[in-house]
Protein backbone atom coordinates (compact mmCIF):
# COMPACT_ATOMS: atom_id res chain seq x y z
CA UNK A 1 0.00 0.00 0.00
CA UNK A 2 1.38 3.26 -0.93
CA UNK A 3 1.50 6.20 0.97
CA UNK A 4 2.01 9.85 0.47
CA UNK A 5 1.49 13.51 1.93
CA UNK A 6 0.17 16.86 1.21
CA UNK A 7 -0.24 20.22 3.66
CA UNK A 8 -4.18 20.17 2.61
CA UNK A 9 -6.54 17.38 0.65
CA UNK A 10 -9.60 18.54 -0.94
CA UNK A 11 -12.37 15.74 -1.42
CA UNK A 12 -14.32 16.48 -4.72
CA UNK A 13 -13.05 17.91 -7.49
CA UNK A 14 -16.13 19.38 -9.04
CA UNK A 15 -16.66 23.06 -9.45
CA UNK A 16 -15.82 23.92 -5.80
CA UNK A 17 -12.71 21.70 -4.65
CA UNK A 18 -10.89 22.09 -8.13
CA UNK A 19 -11.93 26.02 -7.59
CA UNK A 20 -10.43 25.74 -4.11
CA UNK A 21 -7.36 23.57 -5.27
CA UNK A 22 -6.48 26.61 -7.73
CA UNK A 23 -7.09 29.39 -5.32
CA UNK A 24 -5.50 28.25 -2.87
CA UNK A 25 -2.49 27.57 -5.00
CA UNK A 26 -2.52 30.94 -6.33
CA UNK A 27 -2.77 32.52 -2.46
CA UNK A 28 -0.48 30.23 -0.93
CA UNK A 29 1.76 28.52 -3.41
CA UNK A 30 3.90 27.00 -0.65
CA UNK A 31 0.93 24.84 0.55
CA UNK A 32 0.85 21.40 -1.29
CA UNK A 33 -2.57 20.25 -2.43
CA UNK A 34 -4.14 17.32 -3.05
CA UNK A 35 -7.54 16.80 -4.87
CA UNK A 36 -9.43 13.60 -4.69
CA UNK A 37 -12.23 12.85 -7.54
CA UNK A 38 -13.77 9.72 -8.04
CA UNK A 39 -14.37 10.10 -11.41
CA UNK A 40 -12.33 10.41 -14.69
CA UNK A 41 -14.44 13.38 -15.51
CA UNK A 42 -15.76 11.53 -18.76
CA UNK A 43 -19.50 10.42 -17.63
CA UNK A 44 -22.39 12.68 -18.69
CA UNK A 45 -23.42 15.57 -16.37
CA UNK A 46 -26.75 17.44 -16.74
CA UNK A 47 -26.13 21.00 -18.21
CA UNK A 48 -26.54 23.96 -15.87
CA UNK A 49 -27.54 27.45 -16.59
CA UNK A 50 -24.74 30.59 -15.34
CA UNK A 51 -25.79 33.61 -14.15
CA UNK A 52 -23.78 36.64 -16.29
CA UNK A 53 -22.10 37.31 -12.89
CA UNK A 54 -20.10 34.15 -12.94
CA UNK A 55 -17.38 35.83 -14.69
CA UNK A 56 -16.40 37.65 -11.20
CA UNK A 57 -15.36 34.62 -9.92
CA UNK A 58 -14.46 32.83 -13.23
CA UNK A 59 -12.11 35.77 -13.60
CA UNK A 60 -10.63 35.64 -10.12
CA UNK A 61 -9.61 31.93 -10.45
CA UNK A 62 -7.81 32.93 -14.44
CA UNK A 63 -10.16 30.57 -16.55
CA UNK A 64 -12.28 33.30 -17.88
CA UNK A 65 -10.48 33.32 -20.90
CA UNK A 66 -10.40 29.38 -21.24
CA UNK A 67 -13.96 29.17 -20.53
CA UNK A 68 -14.70 31.43 -23.81
CA UNK A 69 -12.78 29.03 -25.40
CA UNK A 70 -14.49 25.89 -24.25
CA UNK A 71 -17.58 26.41 -26.54
CA UNK A 72 -20.28 26.72 -23.90
CA UNK A 73 -23.84 28.55 -25.26
CA UNK A 74 -24.19 31.88 -24.45
CA UNK A 75 -28.30 32.53 -23.82
CA UNK A 76 -29.93 35.40 -23.97
CA UNK A 77 -31.23 34.75 -20.35
CA UNK A 78 -34.17 33.50 -19.22
CA UNK A 79 -37.92 33.27 -19.01
CA UNK A 80 -40.14 32.60 -16.86
CA UNK A 81 -44.08 31.28 -16.76
CA UNK A 82 -44.45 32.31 -12.63
CA UNK A 83 -47.70 33.56 -10.91
CA UNK A 84 -49.04 33.86 -14.06
CA UNK A 85 -49.47 32.17 -17.51
CA UNK A 86 -48.10 34.57 -19.73
CA UNK A 87 -43.64 34.32 -19.48
CA UNK A 88 -42.23 37.07 -18.83
CA UNK A 89 -38.52 37.70 -19.58
CA UNK A 90 -35.38 38.67 -17.51
CA UNK A 91 -32.81 39.55 -20.75
CA UNK A 92 -29.05 39.87 -19.89
CA UNK A 93 -28.62 42.04 -22.99
CA UNK A 94 -28.09 45.28 -20.01
CA UNK A 95 -25.73 43.04 -17.92
CA UNK A 96 -22.58 44.56 -17.14
CA UNK A 97 -21.18 41.00 -17.20
CA UNK A 98 -22.44 39.86 -20.81
CA UNK A 99 -24.47 36.51 -21.25
CA UNK A 100 -25.64 33.83 -19.35
CA UNK A 101 -24.76 30.63 -20.32
CA UNK A 102 -25.78 27.00 -20.85
CA UNK A 103 -23.01 24.72 -19.65
CA UNK A 104 -21.13 21.95 -21.15
CA UNK A 105 -20.71 21.00 -17.23
CA UNK A 106 -17.99 17.90 -17.75
CA UNK A 107 -15.92 19.67 -19.62
CA UNK A 108 -16.30 22.74 -17.36
CA UNK A 109 -15.48 20.59 -14.33
CA UNK A 110 -12.26 19.61 -16.26
CA UNK A 111 -11.09 22.91 -17.12
CA UNK A 112 -11.30 23.53 -13.27
CA UNK A 113 -9.18 20.28 -12.75
CA UNK A 114 -6.87 21.13 -15.39
CA UNK A 115 -5.99 25.04 -13.87
CA UNK A 116 -5.26 23.13 -10.53
CA UNK A 117 -2.85 20.86 -11.80
CA UNK A 118 -1.85 24.03 -14.12
CA UNK A 119 -1.13 25.66 -10.41
CA UNK A 120 0.49 22.80 -9.33
CA UNK A 121 -2.10 20.51 -7.45
CA UNK A 122 -2.06 16.97 -7.70
CA UNK A 123 -5.45 15.63 -8.41
CA UNK A 124 -6.24 11.95 -8.06
CA UNK A 125 -9.18 10.70 -10.62
CA UNK A 126 -10.73 7.57 -10.04
CA UNK A 127 -9.96 7.77 -6.47
CA UNK A 128 -12.83 7.20 -3.71
CA UNK A 129 -12.30 8.06 -0.02
CA UNK A 130 -12.58 5.12 2.21
CA UNK A 131 -12.17 6.45 5.63
CA UNK A 132 -10.34 9.06 7.49
CA UNK A 133 -8.45 8.49 10.75
CA UNK A 134 -7.88 11.88 12.93
CA UNK A 135 -4.25 13.04 14.28
CA UNK A 136 -4.77 15.59 16.29
CA UNK A 137 -3.26 18.56 15.25
CA UNK A 138 -1.52 16.22 12.61
CA UNK A 139 -4.39 16.39 10.15
CA UNK A 140 -5.67 13.14 9.22
CA UNK A 141 -4.87 10.07 7.67
CA UNK A 142 -7.09 9.37 4.90
CA UNK A 143 -7.44 5.60 3.69
CA UNK A 144 -7.96 5.56 -0.02
CA UNK A 145 -9.29 3.30 -3.23
CA UNK A 146 -7.82 4.07 -6.66
CA UNK A 147 -8.99 2.44 -9.64
CA UNK A 148 -6.46 1.31 -11.22
CA UNK A 149 -3.30 0.89 -8.64
CA UNK A 150 -5.40 -0.14 -5.56
CA UNK A 151 -5.83 1.15 -2.02
CA UNK A 152 -3.76 4.33 -0.76
CA UNK A 153 -3.27 5.94 2.24
CA UNK A 154 -2.64 9.75 1.94
CA UNK A 155 -1.50 12.16 4.84
CA UNK A 156 -3.10 15.63 5.34
CA UNK A 157 -2.20 18.34 8.00
CA UNK A 158 -6.28 19.80 6.93
CA UNK A 159 -9.02 18.12 4.89
CA UNK A 160 -11.64 20.33 2.83
CA UNK A 161 -14.89 18.38 2.03
CA UNK A 162 -16.19 19.23 -1.11
CA UNK A 163 -17.84 16.14 -1.82
CA UNK A 164 -21.61 17.26 -2.69
CA UNK A 165 -24.69 16.99 -0.54
CA UNK A 166 -23.95 13.96 0.93
CA UNK A 167 -20.52 15.50 2.89
CA UNK A 168 -19.41 12.35 4.19
CA UNK A 169 -15.81 13.35 5.71
CA UNK A 170 -17.95 16.50 7.55
CA UNK A 171 -20.62 13.77 8.60
CA UNK A 172 -18.34 11.65 9.76
CA UNK A 173 -17.02 14.20 11.82
CA UNK A 174 -20.47 15.12 13.86
CA UNK A 175 -21.70 17.36 11.09
CA UNK A 176 -25.74 17.32 10.59
CA UNK A 177 -27.45 18.28 7.32
CA UNK A 178 -30.88 20.51 8.11
CA UNK A 179 -32.46 20.53 5.37
CA UNK A 180 -34.95 23.31 5.04
CA UNK A 181 -36.58 21.33 2.10
CA UNK A 182 -36.64 18.33 0.11
CA UNK A 183 -37.43 17.83 -3.37
CA UNK A 184 -36.50 15.62 -6.64
CA UNK A 185 -36.04 16.61 -10.32
CA UNK A 186 -36.95 13.90 -13.29
CA UNK A 187 -34.82 14.96 -16.45
CA UNK A 188 -35.07 13.99 -19.73
CA UNK A 189 -33.25 14.42 -22.82
CA UNK A 190 -34.40 16.28 -26.31
CA UNK A 191 -32.29 16.39 -29.51
CA UNK A 192 -32.44 19.23 -31.89
CA UNK A 193 -31.98 18.78 -35.88
CA UNK A 194 -29.66 20.43 -37.34
CA UNK A 195 -32.45 22.61 -39.58
CA UNK A 196 -34.39 23.42 -36.39
CA UNK A 197 -33.51 26.71 -34.23
CA UNK A 198 -34.70 26.93 -30.78
CA UNK A 199 -34.18 29.84 -28.59
CA UNK A 200 -31.04 30.34 -26.37
CA UNK A 201 -32.73 31.39 -23.00
CA UNK A 202 -33.99 29.20 -20.32
CA UNK A 203 -37.78 29.25 -19.62
CA UNK A 204 -39.05 28.17 -16.25
CA UNK A 205 -43.06 27.64 -16.28
CA UNK A 206 -45.03 26.59 -12.91
CA UNK A 207 -47.43 23.90 -12.30
CA UNK A 208 -49.55 22.12 -10.20
CA UNK A 209 -46.90 19.46 -9.42
CA UNK A 210 -43.92 21.95 -9.48
CA UNK A 211 -42.32 23.75 -12.18
CA UNK A 212 -40.62 22.42 -15.33
CA UNK A 213 -37.14 23.76 -16.28
CA UNK A 214 -36.23 23.65 -20.51
CA UNK A 215 -32.85 25.01 -21.98
CA UNK A 216 -30.46 24.20 -24.52
CA UNK A 217 -27.38 22.48 -24.41
CA UNK A 218 -24.04 23.21 -26.45
CA UNK A 219 -24.28 19.80 -27.98
CA UNK A 220 -27.84 20.45 -29.87
CA UNK A 221 -29.51 18.45 -26.68
CA UNK A 222 -32.59 19.93 -24.88
CA UNK A 223 -32.39 19.15 -21.11
CA UNK A 224 -36.02 19.36 -19.82
CA UNK A 225 -36.48 18.88 -15.70
CA UNK A 226 -39.71 18.67 -13.76
CA UNK A 227 -39.05 19.41 -10.19
CA UNK A 228 -41.64 18.19 -7.75
CA UNK A 229 -41.85 16.89 -4.14
CA UNK A 230 -43.11 13.36 -2.87
CA UNK A 231 -46.71 14.61 -2.35
CA UNK A 232 -47.17 16.09 -5.81
CA UNK A 233 -45.58 13.47 -8.01
CA UNK A 234 -46.87 10.71 -5.41
CA UNK A 235 -47.74 7.14 -7.38
CA UNK A 236 -45.73 8.46 -10.42
CA UNK A 237 -43.18 6.01 -12.08
CA UNK A 238 -39.81 6.91 -14.03
CA UNK A 239 -39.56 3.44 -15.42
CA UNK A 240 -41.08 4.60 -18.76
CA UNK A 241 -41.24 8.17 -19.57
CA UNK A 242 -45.39 8.38 -20.82
CA UNK A 243 -46.02 9.89 -17.26
CA UNK A 244 -43.36 12.32 -17.52
CA UNK A 245 -44.59 13.43 -21.40
CA UNK A 246 -48.11 13.07 -20.25
CA UNK A 247 -47.42 15.70 -17.33
CA UNK A 248 -45.54 17.55 -19.90
CA UNK A 249 -48.21 18.73 -22.19
CA UNK A 250 -49.57 20.25 -19.66
CA UNK A 251 -47.55 22.70 -19.84
CA UNK A 252 -48.41 24.89 -22.50
CA UNK A 253 -44.98 26.94 -23.08
CA UNK A 254 -42.19 24.32 -22.48
CA UNK A 255 -44.39 21.26 -24.21
CA UNK A 256 -44.51 24.03 -27.39
CA UNK A 257 -41.05 25.24 -27.63
CA UNK A 258 -40.21 21.27 -27.78
CA UNK A 259 -42.40 21.02 -30.80
CA UNK A 260 -39.18 21.34 -33.05
CA UNK A 261 -37.01 18.73 -30.94
CA UNK A 262 -36.99 14.80 -30.86
CA UNK A 263 -37.41 12.89 -27.62
CA UNK A 264 -34.31 10.83 -27.26
CA UNK A 265 -35.93 8.09 -25.57
CA UNK A 266 -33.03 7.60 -22.94
CA UNK A 267 -34.28 6.27 -19.59
CA UNK A 268 -35.37 9.16 -17.63
CA UNK A 269 -32.74 10.58 -14.29
CA UNK A 270 -33.69 11.21 -10.86
CA UNK A 271 -32.03 13.12 -8.96
CA UNK A 272 -32.94 14.53 -5.21
CA UNK A 273 -33.10 18.52 -4.61
CA UNK A 274 -32.02 19.82 -0.85
CA UNK A 275 -32.18 22.92 0.14
CA UNK A 276 -30.45 23.05 3.39
CA UNK A 277 -26.92 23.39 5.33
CA UNK A 278 -24.22 21.83 7.44
CA UNK A 279 -24.84 23.03 11.03
CA UNK A 280 -21.02 22.59 11.23
CA UNK A 281 -19.37 23.88 8.28
CA UNK A 282 -16.15 23.56 10.10
CA UNK A 283 -13.89 21.84 13.04
CA UNK A 284 -10.73 20.73 13.96
CA UNK A 285 -8.31 21.04 10.93
CA UNK A 286 -11.50 20.65 8.39
CA UNK A 287 -13.91 22.87 6.11
CA UNK A 288 -16.51 21.99 4.12
CA UNK A 289 -16.99 23.72 0.92
CA UNK A 290 -19.69 24.05 -2.34
CA UNK A 291 -22.57 21.47 -1.93
CA UNK A 292 -21.10 20.31 1.14
CA UNK A 293 -21.77 23.40 2.82
CA UNK A 294 -24.71 24.43 2.13
CA UNK A 295 -27.33 23.45 -0.96
CA UNK A 296 -29.21 26.22 -2.49
CA UNK A 297 -32.72 25.72 -4.69
CA UNK A 298 -32.34 25.40 -8.56
CA UNK A 299 -34.82 28.35 -9.21
CA UNK A 300 -31.81 30.50 -8.47
CA UNK A 301 -29.87 28.74 -10.62
CA UNK A 302 -26.76 30.10 -8.23
CA UNK A 303 -25.42 26.71 -7.37
CA UNK A 304 -22.25 26.59 -9.33
CA UNK A 305 -21.89 30.48 -8.85
CA UNK A 306 -22.46 29.74 -5.15
CA UNK A 307 -19.76 26.67 -5.26
CA UNK A 308 -17.25 28.73 -7.19
CA UNK A 309 -17.80 32.00 -4.38
CA UNK A 310 -17.56 29.23 -1.27
CA UNK A 311 -14.28 28.29 -2.64
CA UNK A 312 -12.62 32.05 -3.27
CA UNK A 313 -13.76 32.41 0.37
CA UNK A 314 -12.89 29.02 2.08
CA UNK A 315 -9.36 29.25 0.42
CA UNK A 316 -8.51 32.84 1.76
CA UNK A 317 -10.18 31.56 5.26
CA UNK A 318 -7.31 28.96 5.03
CA UNK A 319 -4.72 30.58 4.59
CA UNK A 320 -5.17 32.84 7.50
CA UNK A 321 -6.10 29.99 9.22
CA UNK A 322 -2.82 28.26 8.78
CA UNK A 323 -0.64 31.65 9.63
CA UNK A 324 -2.53 31.83 12.82
CA UNK A 325 -5.63 33.86 12.75
CA UNK A 326 -7.69 31.16 15.15
CA UNK A 327 -11.06 33.06 14.19
CA UNK A 328 -10.61 32.93 10.35
CA UNK A 329 -12.93 29.22 9.99
CA UNK A 330 -15.50 30.52 12.10
CA UNK A 331 -15.47 33.55 10.22
CA UNK A 332 -16.33 31.49 7.22
CA UNK A 333 -19.02 29.75 8.46
CA UNK A 334 -20.72 32.60 9.75
CA UNK A 335 -20.58 34.52 6.27
CA UNK A 336 -21.78 31.29 4.76
CA UNK A 337 -24.78 30.82 7.07
CA UNK A 338 -25.27 34.48 6.39
CA UNK A 339 -25.28 34.42 2.81
CA UNK A 340 -27.47 30.88 3.07
CA UNK A 341 -30.44 33.45 5.05
CA UNK A 342 -30.42 35.66 2.55
CA UNK A 343 -31.45 32.85 0.17
CA UNK A 344 -34.00 31.53 2.02
CA UNK A 345 -35.10 35.11 2.11
CA UNK A 346 -35.36 35.65 -1.33
CA UNK A 347 -36.95 32.36 -2.00
CA UNK A 348 -39.45 33.00 0.07
CA UNK A 349 -40.49 35.53 -1.54
CA UNK A 350 -40.38 34.01 -5.28
CA UNK A 351 -42.67 31.13 -4.24
CA UNK A 352 -45.20 33.18 -2.50
CA UNK A 353 -45.60 34.83 -5.84
CA UNK A 354 -46.98 31.36 -7.20
CA UNK A 355 -50.64 31.78 -6.05
CA UNK A 356 -52.36 29.73 -8.98
CA UNK A 357 -52.72 26.57 -6.99
CA UNK A 358 -53.47 27.10 -3.37
CA UNK A 359 -54.45 23.29 -2.85
CA UNK A 360 -51.96 21.41 -5.18
CA UNK A 361 -49.22 19.38 -2.45
CA UNK A 362 -46.48 20.90 -3.95
CA UNK A 363 -47.50 24.83 -3.34
CA UNK A 364 -48.99 24.34 -0.09
CA UNK A 365 -46.06 22.71 1.26
CA UNK A 366 -43.80 25.16 0.41
CA UNK A 367 -46.22 28.29 1.85
CA UNK A 368 -46.24 26.05 4.51
CA UNK A 369 -42.58 25.39 5.27
CA UNK A 370 -40.98 28.80 4.06
CA UNK A 371 -39.86 31.48 6.61
CA UNK A 372 -42.96 34.58 6.53
CA UNK A 373 -42.21 37.34 5.07
CA UNK A 374 -40.22 40.17 7.14
CA UNK A 375 -42.43 41.51 9.94
CA UNK A 376 -42.93 45.58 9.00
CA UNK A 377 -41.29 48.11 11.55
CA UNK A 378 -43.81 48.68 14.56
CA UNK A 379 -44.98 52.50 13.98
CA UNK A 380 -43.06 55.02 15.53
CA UNK A 381 -44.95 55.90 19.13
CA UNK A 382 -45.93 58.71 19.87
CA UNK A 383 -44.05 61.19 22.22
CA UNK A 384 -45.31 60.91 26.12
CA UNK A 385 -45.80 64.63 27.77
CA UNK A 386 -43.59 64.74 30.28
CA UNK A 387 -44.88 65.20 33.37
CA UNK A 388 -43.72 67.76 35.73
CA UNK A 389 -44.37 67.39 39.40
CA UNK A 390 -44.25 70.23 41.64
Amino acid sequence: MSESSCDVAIIGGGPAGAAMAVALRDKAPFLSVTVVERTAYDAPRLGETLPPDVRLPLSRLGVWGSFLRDGHLASRGTSACWGQAEPGFHDTLMSPWGSAWHLDRARFDERLSLEAVRQGARVLRTTTLLSAEALGRDGYLLHLARAKSGPSTLRARFVVDASGWKAPFASARGARRLVSDRCFAVYGAFTLPDDATFPTYALVEACPEGWWYSALLPNRRVVVALIGDGDSLRGLRWATPEPWLALLKQAPVTHARLDVCDFTSEPLVAVPVLVGQLDRMQGEQWLAVGDAACTYDPLSSQGITKALDSALLAADALERYLRGDLEALQTYEATLNERFQEHQRTRGAYYRQEQRWPQAPFWRNRWESLPGPPALPAPPRRPQPLEVTS
